[in-house]
């Protein structure tokens, strides 16, 4: 994605200025200037040697789907196809075996080479081997680093590396990409620096950080420095790229630039050699004084560049034969490089480099424009992306689970690719056009549909159930198909995705109470409470039932358990009604673990007390409320509007939206729900589990009227004594410390106090009383924007509805409609309030939250096998034990398991060694053959990542057991001889 900003402008306003002051005046068309100049760049001793990068930028949708991107349609967005680029760049490269070219995203490179004869594919694999051809990143696509969960991020990775490794490798030269290239996403995290360490890249380079940030890294020579990320005992080199990704502005030769080519002919009245190369050589002046080796890095391309491979090349070549035909008097030498190359040269010939420990959130290229609003834009894409994920897991679960004789119909490939291409930084960033937007959703609900058929018939396997099972994909508008049907008992299958027991409450929308529950493991009547859809619901699907049921499920590891609503006429079940309330007296509502008051008129929280948490737990003030703050569209200080990228309020401070009114308060033995309605457009569900410790807030949102740009958010306000200090997760792994109007290495000049201070949420975040030893975490089921703007406060965006574009290339402003109206947006949130001895407890109930149990329905059968699990040690996994990772690989002889294993608990939260006996863990000791150890993303053996002696001295390879350390995520692929056994 290129974007024309402020930078820009910085970039022809310096290069006028080094032009002017340090060269003579040269117009590029008059023949008379042939003298090349002898200027030297100041502080470097000897020649610099400039590095072409030649590349291009092919973002996996933003103003065209991927589709239109890669086939060139639709000519009226943007002229041009990647499978013509791809075609013409390799063209080039067997022509001539000097040049070298980088490329990154697999999802089109894997549609171009399926496409292409054996011939053109032995041709790639010599321009791999001969080291023209670097492929770099080669995730599925270049993800955002913002709106991401790590498994995601792990998942789309592998699968372009895998594939990459796969189709592409050879025994005789190596394919595998050591650079992460993150040069278009905007802000970067410690999380995805980490991940890319443990996948075994050895740099990072990107070309988007805060223009303060900049600013001084580029007066100090820091650009680039070691990217120590302690918490997950990683580290990696790190580049910032100068100014942006493209090259020089003047210095574009493809076929949509305009400019112009360099001539050599000196009889031509274009004759412009040598005035172009001094122009180039004063850029390139201009970028070595702020790098500190005698090497700097030029990227040549930019977005969807090199369209004609031959034109763009030639011109190179040109520039950089005059430039090195000069060397002794310009000091610089240019040769074809890539990333990697580059970056060796860097550390051969400079010392030490600086550590950098945070991360580079929030990104800013203004004074007034802060990219924190795409934290939150197209909120239901982004819960959609999140639900996804949870199907898919399940979905290789299953997969794995198969018989080799089973015919699941289906496999888990469509929703992988789907989910790889939505992490791509302008897809569940929210920050495509509309029409890209709805391009993923089409995407995500094929490759949902397509895994719902193998869960539906995996899991009918596996219990031997006579009928046929359905997904019911709406649960969270109180919608079912299969439950609309009154007079059938219902067969209901729950699987957990997690390696630990669990106990979950399952609601099913139903047209009536005349059930009794049955749980079918143990053939034990349980309890069900209903209660009647509520009005926002109705409003969000007219097609909803009119009840819930809701009944406690006990669910086994890694498995599932089965249960019978069986249908009664004659019985009638309890309807749970809403009661009346006494104004006047706060309405408390208690559960195991905390007491909950409510204000009796507008149903508010007030206070809060978590009953196991001692003389620290007294009742300690819990608010909420929604505001909305107008989007700015500019004004006399800055034109900058708010817009799907950036979050600029017209105000300093929120605009409440009103007291709520306390609608219903439903008291069961199960649990208890406050309803609010705050407006016509927002209403709220709080509930209180009788066992659970979290409280849910369950928020219903839309349509926002139109009469102005609203981005809308729900603060939490506490007793919490919090030192303007708040912690956000950094994409579901470490908590980065957030100080209000602070940035740990730089003088912060603040220019937007609620928008600077916007930080990304993917799973949490947290405020901390250090002094009582309390806290409290709020959870989320999506990636959203999130700010600690006053003491014990914390709040959250959950919508927005703009009405202007904010510049940055999308060209629409982000007003997303459905059925004929604004965006309806329901999402929930999970508040944990404890003491901070108990804090370690967030990781647990975040790995619930995430891990949503997965529901089947069937209303025509019977079942034979009520619960299955994969697995089936005798030893209880730990709480802190995750599986990231289990799926089905192809395999030589027998059956190979991917499995990532995942230690949750980081040290500083107490977390401690965990050990994991990999014969045992599925019960098949007898027929397990062995395991390999492998990077992060499976494709390259582990020794090429870490040193791996230290890495496994705890392990005992004869036992098949590997000790997971504190917040350690390590991958294997595990042989066994046959499913047969296994499963």
């Amino acid at each position: 994605m290129k974007i024309v900003t402020l930078v820009t402008v910085l970039v022809a306003l310096v290069f006028v200025t080094v032009t002017t002051a340090d060269e003579p005046d040269i117009d590029i068309n008059h023949t008379d200037v042939d003298t090349p100049s002898d200027e030297k760049v100041p502080g470097h001793e000897g020649t610099i040697t400039v590095h072409v990068v030649a590349h291009t930028h092919d973002d996996v949708g933003w103003l065209k789907t991927v589709d239109q991107y890669y086939y060139g349609s639709k000519d009226d967005i943007y002229k041009g196809g990647v499978q013509y680029i791809i075609d013409t760049v390799i063209e080039q490269l067997v022509k001539d075996p000097k040049k070298k070219f980088i490329y990154v995203e697999i999802a089109f490179f894997k549609r171009w080479w399926e496409e292409q004869d054996k011939e053109t594919r032995q041709q790639v694999r010599n321009l791999v081997k001969g080291g023209q051809l670097e492929f770099i990143n080669a995730g599925y696509c270049m993800n955002d680093e913002a709106s991401v969960h790590y498994a995601a991020t792990i998942d789309q990775m592998s699968e372009g590396l895998m594939w990459l490794q796969r189709e592409v490798g050879g025994p005789d030269y190596d394919v595998t990409p050591t650079i992460a290239w993150q040069i278009d996403p905007f802000g970067h995290s410690s999380a995805h620096a980490a991940l890319s360490a443990q996948m075994g890249m050895k740099g990072l380079f990107f070309a988007r950080m805060h223009y303060q940030d900049y600013d001084k890294r580029k007066r100090n020579k820091d650009l680039e420095f070691r990217w120590v990320i302690e918490e997950e005992n990683s580290s990696i080199f790190t580049s910032v790229v100068y100014y942006r990704y493209e090259g020089p502005d003047g210095f574009c030769f493809d076929t949509n630039c305009k400019d112009p080519p360099i001539v050599t002919n000196r009889a031509s009245p274009e004759y412009n050699v040598v005035a172009r190369s001094e122009l180039l050589l004063s850029y390139m002046r201009q970028q070595s004084s702020h790098y500190r080796s005698g090497n700097i890095m030029l990227t040549m391309g930019g977005d969807f560049c090199y369209q004609n491979a031959h034109k763009y090349f030639k011109n190179l070549d040109i520039l950089m034969d005059y430039v090195n035909a000069n060397t002794t008097n310009n000091g610089f030498k240019m040769i074809y490089s890539t990333p990697s190359q580059y970056m060796d040269a860097v550390l051969k010939s400079i010392g030490g480099l600086q550590n950098k420990t945070d991360d580079l959130f929030p990104y800013a290229d203004g004074p007034h424009s802060y990219w924190t609003g795409y934290f939150t834009s197209r909120p239901t894409l982004k819960g959609y992306v999140r639900d996804c994920n949870n199907v898919l897991q399940v979905c290789k679960h299953v997969e794995a689970a198969a018989a080799p004789g089973d015919k699941l119909g289906a496999t888990s490939e469509l929703l992988r690719l789907a989910m790889g291409v939505s992490q791509h930084h302008d897809a569940v960033s929210g920050t495509s056009k509309q029409h890209v937007a709805d391009d993923y959703a089409r995407r995500l609900a094929a490759g949902q549909t397509e895994c719902e058929t193998l869960i539906t018939k995996g899991l009918k396997m596996k219990s031997v159930y006579t009928g046929k099972l359905h997904a019911c994909r709406l649960l969270n508008e109180s919608y079912c198909e299969v439950t609309q049907d009154g007079n059938r008992s219902l067969t209901i299958v729950v699987y957990n995705a997690r390696v630990t027991p669990r106990i979950e409450y399952i609601r099913i929308p139903l047209t009536h109470p005349h059930y009794h529950a049955v749980n079918l493991v143990t053939q034990q009547y349980m309890p069900v409470e209903y209660l009647r859809v509520s009005a926002a619901t109705r409003a969000l699907n007219p097609d909803s039932l009119p009840l819930e049921g809701v009944f406690r499920a006990e669910l086994p590891p890694l498995g599932f358990a089965s249960f019978e609503l069986r249908v009664s006429l004659n019985h009638v079940g309890r309807v749970l009604k809403s009661m009346p309330v006494y104004y006047g007296e706060d309405l408390m509502v208690e559960s195991q673990i905390y007491k909950v008051y409510f204000d009796s008129r507008t149903g508010a929280m007030k206070m809060i007390t978590n009953k196991l948490a001692g003389l620290s737990g007294r009742s300690d003030k819990l608010t909420q409320r929604f505001m909305e703050y107008s989007s700015s569209p500019g004004d006399k200080v800055d034109n900058q509007p708010s817009g799907a990228y950036i979050f600029r309020p017209l105000n300093d401070s929120p605009d409440d939206l009103g007291d709520p009114i306390l609608t219903d308060y439903i008291p069961g033995e199960l649990f208890t729900e406050v309803w609010q309605t705050f407006d016509d457009w927002i209403t709220q569900v709080t509930r209180i589990y009788y066992d659970k410790f979290h409280i849910e807030v369950e928020w219903t949102v839309g349509p926002i009227p139109l009469d102005h740009g609203r981005e809308i958010i729900t603060r939490y306000d506490t007793s919490l004594a919090t030192n303007k200090t708040f912690y956000t997760d950094s994409n579901g792994r470490e908590m980065v410390e957030r100080v209000l109007n602070k940035q740990p290495t730089w003088d912060l000049n603040v220019t937007e106090p609620i928008a600077g201070n916007y930080y990304p949420v993917n799973t949490r975040a947290t405020i901390v009383d250090s002094a009582r030893g309390m806290q409290l975490t709020v959870l989320t089921d999506r990636s959203q924007g999130a700010a600690s703007l006053g003491d014990g406060q914390v709040e959250f965006m959950v919508h927005r509805r703009i009405l202007n574009d904010d510049h940055r290339g999308v060209g629409e402003p982000l007003n997303e409609t459905a059925n004929g109206r604004g965006l309806i947006a329901r999402g929930r949130h999970w508040l944990f309030y404890s003491d901070t001895i108990s804090y370690h407890m967030h990781r647990d109930i975040g790995m619930d939250f995430f891990y949503k149990p997965t529901v089947v329905i069937g209303n025509e059968g019977g079942i034979e096998v009520p619960t299955w699990n994969f697995y089936k040690s005798a030893t209880p996994a730990s709480q802190y034990l995750n599986i990231v990772t289990l799926q089905k690989i192809p395999s030589v002889n027998g059956t190979d398991l991917l499995v990532r294993l995942e230690n949750t608990l980081p040290g500083s939260e107490g977390g401690k060694p965990i050990t994991v006996k990999l014969d045992d863990i599925f019960g098949v000791e007898g027929d397990f053959n062995g395991y390999q150890e492998l990077g992060l993303a499976a494709d390259r053996d582990i020794k090429k990542v870490v040193d791996y002696k230290s890495h496994t001295q705890h392990d005992d390879a004869a036992e098949h057991t590997i000790e997971l350390q504190p917040f350690q995520i390590r991958t294997f692929i595990l042989n066994f001889n046959s499913t047969e056994t296994m499963f």
